[in-house]
């Protein structure tokens, strides 16, 4: 993971499912360094939003739409990128990494 030249030491708060799912990222994927799982989630976090933003936007000017599904339903990724959605956890998901 590429470093930044400088950091900053933030104090937050998070819930204790959201803090196993972390500790979960860390140990599977960053050689247990927590603070390297936080900062790719807010690098995903990041990159999501730029995504989305973007999506919207075509939408909003260029009149993009995914197209629809066999089943001429509207596909997931129209439903992620085009809503304001609060997410709320699950009971497994600490477990999702």
């Amino acid at each position: 993971m590429a470093r930044a030249d400088k950091t900053v030491v933030l104090n937050v708060r998070v819930s204790e499912r959201q803090a196993r799912w972390l500790r979960n990222v860390a140990e599977a994927h960053h050689n247990g360094n927590l603070s390297e799982a936080v900062r790719q989630s807010v690098d995903d976090a990041w990159m999501f939003r730029q995504v989305r933003d973007e999506y919207r936007a075509m939408r909003q000017h260029e009149g993009f739409r995914f197209p629809r599904n066999d089943d001429d339903l509207t596909r997931p990724i129209e439903l992620l990128l085009g809503w304001d959605l609060t997410l709320t956890w699950d009971e497994d998901d600490e477990k999702r990494v």
